[in-house]
């Protein structure tokens, strides 16, 4: 990495005010927390979490839905990395 900041979309050193606060037209009209489900139009799944036999700092997360298991959705994460997000509010 250089420090050659010519062709860089946003310059990390000396950046304007407009390129720090300016949004893309889809994200303006949006709050700034939005609601995960009526405002981004998620819909929770649930997933079951299981424990790798042979490298205790891995676990796999499948779905409970068999229709997301027959398109291979998985996550493979490190221990380490998961965490429950309403504990860290």
């Amino acid at each position: 990495m250089t420090d050659d900041d010519e062709r860089a979309d946003v310059k990390r050193a000396g950046r304007t005010e407009e390129a720090a606060t300016a949004l893309p037209a889809d994200w303006a009209d949006e709050p700034a927390d939005p609601d995960p489900y009526e405002d981004l139009g998620y819909d929770p799944v649930a997933w079951e979490r299981i424990s790798v036999v042979d490298d205790t700092d891995r676990v796999i997360f499948l779905p409970d839905s068999d229709d997301q298991l027959k398109d291979d959705a998985f996550i493979v994460s490190a221990t380490s990395a998961v965490c429950d997000l309403s504990e860290r509010l």
